[in-house]
């Protein structure tokens, strides 16, 4: 899958055309890096990671990722929600404790984040872009 949305969208609050609040971020990205670490990563193994100023445009990138969806035109459905909050929740290190047998909705959150927990963060941070930029073919984004 391609993340050519979400490029296009980086583009565009870097130019200023779009997301004026998101130009500060977006300045901080080299595009052509961005595309590189992505497209590393994603063929890669689950522990697949990438190293120096890859790194560093993988991690701008996803950083902006995590602004950016909040300008969809539209809220995701409750499954692509999920596969956001894995990500995201992977990405940041920031692992779920395992919760309650009736507490379904967390449980929800545990199962789709238990089930990559193998993967590298870099791994999720890609995932994670791949998934803003489909989000962004679905539905658009405010501006």
């Amino acid at each position: 899958m391609s993340i050519n949305a979400f490029l296009e969208n980086v583009s565009y609050a870097q130019s200023g055309a779009k997301f004026a609040q998101l130009q500060s971020d977006a300045s901080k990205i080299n595009v052509d890096l961005l595309k590189a670490a992505v497209e590393a990563v994603l063929a890669g193994g689950d522990d697949a990671k990438v190293e120096g100023t890859l790194a560093e445009a993988l991690k701008a990138g996803f950083e902006f990722a995590t602004k950016l969806v909040k300008e969809l035109k539209s809220k995701p459905s409750q499954e692509e929600m999920l596969t956001f909050y894995k990500y995201f929740k992977h990405a940041t290190n920031d692992h779920p404790s395992k919760p309650g047998m009736f507490d379904f909705v967390a449980k929800a959150k545990y199962n789709a984040w238990e089930g990559i927990k193998n993967f590298s963060d870099q791994k999720a941070q890609a995932l994670y872009i791949q998934e803003v930029s489909k989000a962004i073919e679905n539905y658009g984004t405010n501006e």
